[in-house]
């Protein structure tokens, strides 16, 4: 009797070895996070985590220039690029990106790939006014780091099996298209004023003034700590850097946050540590009043439709909205004038 339930435990070992192997192999040969490799020619590959897929993306892919940013990037088509600008591009952006999600994506492509011909970097002013050591989501550090005994999390993880091979196998999802990668959820008909005006809740009036330079300090830092040494240290990757147009209600709740000339600061001093730097461009798109005062170009205060995406591809290829150490003042002094003199009372505000 103890022989037998001695032989029963040693084939269940054996059996549950062999699955977990299974497993194991299966999950490395699909890599739907692409630890490992490129994609499978042909395996519909389902594209929606970019904390679990944009390092192994960063790592494997080939590609001549990256997109990085926020969710003000996710719209952008990389085929536009190939076809405007002639690059072979990969967008590995993150929703609610800070600066450190920028500096640790950045490291992973300089670790494990040649580094790029050009970075397309979207700044967004509310996360550089957080501490440096601020992510906008929790990190899931074994897709980032280069200790394989990590990786067991991955290889036996229920979702990524289930999800991210099972499924996609059994056709429950179409494949995702790598040059629309994380955006291919366009609900175009949302972009109008009454769907943005139904849904914005405008900030309270607020009863003291943000002092000017009440940003400048957290802004130099992200920059000094996560950007600009990227920046310094490959002086042959040319630095699109761009500021990504809010629609005029986002500066309505900096009206009423008397907030206004602190962030037009924020914007001044980050430029002003860019053009530091002999191989970065600039560009502003944010005081253009007939973008950002058209509510049918947006879905919400700030996210703007792909036409928008594709103006400002149009715009790195012929330098329009470029800013420079010399005229980006003016740029600001217009934005200003923008913000003040737009008549929110249209809107009932």
């Amino acid at each position: 009797m103890k022989n037998d339930k001695k032989r029963w435990l040693a084939v269940f070992g054996a059996f549950s070895g062999v699955c977990l192997a299974a497993i194991a192999a299966l999950v490395i040969y699909v890599d739907p996070f692409f630890q490992y490799h490129k994609p499978l020619p042909g395996f519909p590959y389902v594209l929606d985590n970019q904390l679990t897929q944009n390092p192994g993306i960063a790592k494997n892919m080939d590609y001549d220039s990256i997109i990085l940013g926020s969710s003000m990037v996710v719209q952008f088509n990389t085929q536009w690029f190939e076809d405007i600008l002639g690059l072979q591009t990969m967008k590995l952006p993150y929703n609610a990106a800070h600066a450190k999600d920028q500096d640790r994506i950045l490291s992973v492509v300089e670790a494990h790939h040649e580094m790029p011909e050009a970075v397309f970097l979207g700044i967004d002013l509310l996360p550089y006014t957080n501490g440096t050591d601020v992510d906008a989501y929790p990190v899931p550090e074994i897709y980032y780091d280069n200790n394989i005994f990590n990786d067991v999390e991955y290889w036996w993880n229920r979702d990524v099996l289930l999800d991210y091979i099972i499924a996609p196998l059994a056709g429950k999802d179409e494949a995702d298209d790598f040059h629309i990668i994380y955006g291919k959820n366009y609900y175009g008909e949302y972009y109008n004023a009454e769907y943005v005006l139904s849904n914005y809740v405008p900030e309270e009036k607020a009863e003291e003034f943000v002092p000017e330079d009440a940003y400048v300090e957290a802004a130099t830092a992200n920059m000094e700590e996560h950007i600009l040494p990227h920046i310094r240290n490959n002086p042959d990757t040319e630095f699109f850097v761009f500021f990504p147009p809010y629609s005029i209600l986002f500066w309505y709740d900096c009206l009423q946050d008397n907030e206004v000339d602190a962030r037009l600061m924020e914007y001044e001093v980050i430029m002003e540590s860019l053009f530091s730097c002999d191989n970065v461009r600039v560009f502003f798109f944010q005081n253009d009043p007939e973008l950002i005062c058209n509510l049918d170009r947006y879905i919400d205060y700030t996210h703007y439709d792909r036409e928008v995406n594709l103006y400002m591809t149009e715009c790195f290829a012929s330098g329009e909205k470029e800013v420079t150490a010399e005229t980006y003042q003016v740029e600001l002094d217009e934005l200003r004038d923008v913000v003040n003199q737009f008549d929110f009372s249209v809107w009932g505000l």
